[in-house]
């Protein structure tokens, strides 16, 4: 009785946001073997409860208080993709579990696929012991799917640049017979071989399985309509003022804050002239003298009104209010930046991954760089202006 009491309770909860049992808005644009799996797994996680559990198995998208380090958004969410394929060739249901800040679902919730590991299953997993293997590399996943079949539990954390996208196209071909495997183009690309299949279809498969959570989305959408932004009629860019440094912030000065937001800004007014440009970045000083840049120069400048400077999800130690809130603005940024037309980007993994999730991927051009041939300086494009070549 307890086991259809938490099962009812659970997907009645559920019921209040996820679409499980609508058609599906984006997969028909998805590689074939995607939306077989998804309805599959729609079905499992439909039976799925506490007495029955062991007779599935499961592969499980983590951020563990185990982990040394999981990185920020990006990093824990750019091998999407790959983890979908794998469970796919593996007959796993999908699961996504982060303990650290929090659970995910603060943030983003499950929109047409159920990806939620439910409240029991956090401690049955941890209980599981020999039944559980955790894999930190794509390379690694890929070798143990059959090493390890036998085992309940498959989870991983994948972080390297490309998000396991070569692995991801070799699974890929394997699932569907259409395609083939092209051995001499992925020696050639290396670790960026199947990216390009990531552009295609990361934005889809993002709407897919996710919703901003309730007091996301309502930020959110307060925001936009505020300001007037609409999706794919603006431009936008991220500065990562701090990358590794965030433990040593007064070693940049405001002079080089100013002058790289002001870069930033512009670039994005390259990538799309006359067009209102949505700025984020993880200094206060930053996003302060973009408002007042636009203001200036009469440029339609949009930025969070936060006093408090974003937060890095796996730097805890800055973290000290406790309260989860205090992270909204990192998805709010991500979210409004995916809703743009073009990005300029910079340092960091944040921005390059709201640029795969954004209307065009393929508009984009880098601002800020470790290495200063890749830097792009910019002036201020109005509409009509016509797009130079600066250096």
């Amino acid at each position: 009785m307890r086991c259809i009491l938490l099962f009812l309770l659970w997907h009645l909860t559920l019921a209040l946001h996820v679409t499980l049992f609508s058609p599906y808005m984006y997969v028909p644009y998805y590689d074939v073997f995607i939306k077989d799996y998804f309805d599959w797994h729609r079905k499992q996680t439909r039976s799925l409860n506490e007495c029955n559990y062991r007779t599935y198995k499961f592969i499980v998208l983590r951020c563990s208080n185990n982990e040394r380090k999981c990185g920020g958004v990006a990093d824990r969410l750019k091998a999407l993709p790959f983890f979908i394929a794998a469970a796919a060739k593996s007959n796993r249901i999908f699961m996504i579990r982060w303990e650290r800040p929090t659970k995910l679902e603060e943030f983003l919730i499950p929109n047409e696929i159920n990806w939620a590991m439910p409240d029991w299953m956090y401690e049955k997993t941890n209980s599981f012991h020999t039944d559980t293997i955790f894999m930190p590399t794509a390379k690694l996943f890929v070798s143990g799917l059959k090493k390890y079949e036998s085992m309940t539990v498959l989870e991983g954390l994948v972080q390297d640049f490309y998000g396991g996208s070569k692995f991801y196209e070799k699974l890929d071909c394997e699932m569907d017979k259409n395609k083939v495997f092209d051995h001499e183009v992925a020696k050639k690309l290396n670790d960026m071989h199947g990216w390009s299949s990531y552009e295609f279809i990361f934005r889809d498969l993002f709407n897919t399985l996710f919703l901003p959570s309730p007091p996301v989305a309502k930020l959110i959408k307060g925001k936009m309509e505020s300001t007037n932004l609409i999706s794919g009629e603006y431009t936008t860019t991220q500065y990562r003022a701090f990358y590794a440094i965030e433990n040593k912030k007064h070693t940049r000065t405001d002079l080089d804050l100013i002058s790289k937001t002001k870069n930033a800004i512009n670039c994005a007014s390259k990538n799309f002239p006359g067009a209102p440009v949505y700025f984020a970045s993880d200094s206060h000083t930053a996003v302060t003298y973009a408002r007042k840049y636009g203001e200036a120069f009469n440029h339609t400048v949009v930025t969070l009104d936060d006093e408090k400077e974003a937060l890095h999800l796996d730097k805890k130690d800055q973290w000290k209010s406790g309260n989860v809130s205090d992270f909204y603005p990192t998805f709010i940024d991500l979210l409004i930046m995916a809703e743009a037309k073009c990005m300029a980007y910079g340092v960091g993994g944040f921005g390059r991954f709201a640029s795969i999730l954004q209307i065009d991927p393929k508009c984009v051009l880098r601002h800020d760089s470790e290495r200063k041939k890749q830097v792009t300086i910019c002036k201020w494009y109005d509409r009509g202006d016509i797009v130079g070549g600066e250096w």
